[in-house]
């Protein structure tokens, strides 16, 4: 019997480790809402930096890495899940704008006053900031 070597890739992966978070948190870049902290890197990058670690031991086949950090402050853990539900489907129906980053969302506790809608209208221009080419010196000259 033949196996099928057609595997699919994950499209979306998530932060597994704390050195993982540490990498996000200290080499990328970082847009602050009043509800919500949006940490970002272009995937190559962190990919570079996690090699570089002795513990690394992972394969990171898939488009986009995510990672949540939503305190217990914010609200039980039902409306956590939710919360961390919301923000990964923005991300997958949006996911090709933003494929090959690295994100880290820090939600804090006015988040779970906002609907579907409105969170993603805020996810959306908060990594369109973020995903953006920065002007440097030589490009105005």
């Amino acid at each position: 019997m033949q196996q099928s070597t057609n595997t699919k890739h994950k499209k979306i992966d998530t932060l597994k480790n704390s050195y993982e978070f540490d990498i996000v948190f200290k080499n990328g870049l970082r847009f602050n809402r009043d509800f919500m902290a949006i940490y970002a890197m272009p995937l190559r990058d962190f990919i570079f930096h996690l090699r570089k670690k002795k513990q690394y031991n992972r394969f990171i086949e898939s488009k986009m890495l995510l990672g949540f950090s939503i305190n217990k402050k914010v609200a039980k853990a039902c409306k956590r899940n939710l919360i961390r539900r919301r923000i990964k489907a923005v991300m997958q129906e949006c996911g090709t704008k933003y494929r090959g980053y690295a994100f880290v969302f820090i939600c804090r506790k006015g988040i779970s006053d906002y609907d579907f809608i409105a969170l993603k209208k805020h996810i959306l221009y908060s990594t369109k900031k973020l995903t953006q080419p920065r002007n440097t010196i030589e490009d105005k000259r």
